[in-house]
């Protein structure tokens, strides 16, 4: 694995390290997964190979699915790295601070990842990102992962994947209300299995208000 050069770091996080490259003159993101010193060895580079190989594939799903992801160049899962795509723009949080309500594009995309089987397993405005302001990419997609069918294993893995996302919108107060009814109504064109994840999600919270008493 050759890189023309690390051009800065843009994130340090707990599991992987992310840095802007040069990738054969294309502007990419590299995604290392960071060795964890206190796990074994050999577990740990098995746990970090396997994570990466199932982002790459997880990213693959999604871009069947119709949702725009990070287009890989190039993985190698012994290094657990992944060089991808650079998407220049705003995120779904840029946004909705400037005043411009996305939840709706981003209810309609999950949706899409749903009806894929997939979880996106952080569903933060971050890990939104509009290019050139329009088009919104999902990013950071290592939590992610696949469940089959609309059986209620699967309503409840979807229910957990909106709750992380409805948990964020909470924060805004008013605006947050009306930032979830254009999520729901986004998330609407997964039709019938829709209104089973939107009960799963308020069985959840009902749960958590009751564990805070």
């Amino acid at each position: 694995m050759v890189f023309s050069f690390f051009v800065r770091l843009i994130a340090r996080g707990a599991e992987a390290d992310l840095y802007e490259v040069d990738w054969f003159g294309m502007r990419a993101v590299v995604k290392l997964r960071k060795p964890k010193r206190y796990r074994d060895p050999e577990l740990d580079k098995a746990i970090r190979s396997r994570r990466t190989l199932n982002e790459v594939r997880v990213m693959a799903k999604a871009r069947e699915a119709g949702v725009d992801v990070p287009a890989v160049y190039f993985f190698d899962v012994e290094r657990a790295a992944i060089v991808m795509e650079y998407i220049d723009g705003p995120t779904a949080k840029d946004l909705l601070e400037s005043g411009k309500n996305v939840l709706g594009d981003v209810g309609s995309m999950v949706a899409r990842l749903h009806a894929a089987g997939i979880v996106h397993g952080d569903l933060a405005l971050t890990n939104v990102i509009y290019r050139g302001g329009v088009r919104p990419y999902f990013i950071d997609m290592g939590l992610g992962y696949f469940v089959e069918g609309s059986g209620r294993r699967a309503v409840l893995e979807f229910a957990r994947d909106v709750n992380v996302l409805l948990r964020v919108l909470d924060t805004y107060g008013e605006r947050g209300e009306d930032y979830k009814r254009a999520f729901w109504d986004g998330y609407s064109a997964l039709g019938r299995l829709a209104e089973d994840v939107r009960e799963g999600v308020r069985r959840i919270r009902a749960s958590a208000r009751y564990v805070e008493r």
